[in-house]
């Protein structure tokens, strides 16, 4: 069972948030502060060339443009590097994260919590 980062939208099985996540990353995690792929660093959408620009593609894209003045453009400036549109943050709405609810306890299992706590 698949369960998203609010940050980046990144599908987690429960299996390896239980066994590979650290305390830490998990409690991060379900509050809604990111996970280990993003580090809670947030997702743009370039609605001119609809690219979206994630956390953990920070070292591919330095690598892409041969320069880390990418991270400044993208996440300091929110403009696109191919097509310099304006960047807006993505937001993930609940009915995104439907799959926390319908884990049938996978959830409560890594938490040891009541799933309903955490919405």
């Amino acid at each position: 069972m698949d369960v998203y980062c609010k940050v980046c939208g990144e599908p987690w099985d429960t299996l390896d948030i239980k066994e590979e996540f650290t305390e830490e990353e998990k409690e991060q995690f379900f509050k809604g502060k990111g996970c280990p792929a993003c580090k809670g660093i947030e997702t743009l959408y370039c609605e001119k060339c609809e690219r979206f620009f994630k956390g953990w593609m920070i070292k591919d894209l330095t690598k892409e443009f041969g320069t880390d003045e990418v991270v400044k453009i993208i996440w300091k400036e929110k403009t696109c590097p191919y097509c310099l549109g304006k960047l807006k943050k993505v937001e993930f709405y609940e009915d995104f994260f439907s799959s926390v609810v319908e884990n049938d306890g996978a959830i409560e299992d890594v938490l040891r919590i009541n799933v309903l706590d955490l919405l």
